[in-house]
Order: structure tokens, then sequence, then C-alpha cells
């Protein structure tokens, strides 16, 4: 079943090429602070990307609480989860196991839409879109 999630933001940016990503991730992350949300579940969601995990992507952040008009909708898809901790060293080397699983061509990702779902307990879980 596919998910409606509220977007409090999102940015266009690139792992290896853009100077400003942590700035623009953690001011982007930084907009939650607005909103009552604290025990809500967020979501970190990766989609319009124009290669693999080299090239350009848009990186929207929501929440399931209604804190704006505007949806993305995650869809039902077939998923490979890979959890980890919800800081920053752990959330990056889990994202370095992915690429390099990728890159080892035991991970066929499909690149139309990945999310980190992160729950209050700290808990975070990386659902990467395969084929």
């Amino acid at each position: 079943m596919s998910e409606e999630v509220y977007i409090i933001g999102d940015i266009r940016t690139n792992n290896f090429t853009d100077e400003n990503l942590f700035d623009k991730i953690g001011s982007l992350w930084n907009k939650m602070n607005n909103f009552d949300i604290e025990n809500d579940i967020k979501y970190g969601v990766y989609h319009q990307y124009t290669s693999n995990y080299r090239g350009d992507y848009t990186l929207t952040i929501a929440t399931e609480t209604p804190v704006s008009n505007e949806k993305i909708i995650i869809p039902e898809n077939e998923y490979k989860v890979f959890e980890c901790l919800q800081d920053e060293l752990s959330i990056g080397e889990t994202w370095k196991k992915i690429w390099q699983l990728e890159d080892e061509k035991k991970l066929n990702r499909a690149y139309s839409l990945d999310y980190e779902k992160y729950y209050p307990d700290g808990k975070v879980e990386i659902h990467i879109a395969i084929k």
C-alpha cells in the first residue's frame, strides 16, 4: 500500500559535486523545528534522480502530520530495507554500504523513489527501491 506524507521542504543536490550539500540538508531538516511533530514519524524521500547515486536528485522531507497541503506519495514498490540508528555517522555508513553493494552488483536499484523513515525511538529504516 502506498503512503501519503506531508511535505515540509525539498532541495535539489548531488552527493559528490555540491559543495553546500551538508548545509543544504541541515537547513532542510531544521525546518522540522517549526512544527510540533517531535513524536511523529519523519521521512527523507529521494527522488527525481538524473542517473545513479553519483547524479543529481531531489531530497524531500516530510511527515505523517498534516503540516502543509503538499503531499508526496511513497509508492508501493519492492524495497530492500537497511536499518540503522538516527545519527549522522550511522546513516552515512549505511548509505556507503548501499553504494558499495550497488557497485559490487549485489543491489539492483530502480532509482525511482527511495526513502528514510525516522522513528521517534531513534531507529531509522532506509528503503531502497529495487528492480
